[in-house]
């Protein structure tokens, strides 16, 4: 499920036109961080949902998993 969800995700992103971090705009070892822990989605149309996932650099990542109150913050911002 996540492998579907992660081709899913990166043609969606790239769609955008969305090829850097989110966050700070770097480009080095990009991820996609879930409004969630994946462990709660139960499908790929939820894990490659555009309104549940941000695409970050691993600092950032890094960041936002140890602050999900940050990580909130973030969707908040930029998924409205």
């Amino acid at each position: 499920m996540n492998i579907e969800a992660l081709k899913k995700n990166k043609n969606n992103f790239q769609d955008k036109g969305i090829t850097q971090c989110e966050i700070c705009g770097s480009n080095y070892i990009l991820r996609f961080a879930h409004r969630k822990k994946r462990r709660h989605y139960t499908k790929v149309e939820e894990l490659s949902d555009f309104n549940e996932v941000l695409l970050l650099c691993v600092k950032c990542d890094d960041r936002s998993e140890y602050n999900r109150d940050l990580l909130a913050k973030w969707f908040e911002q930029l998924r409205t």
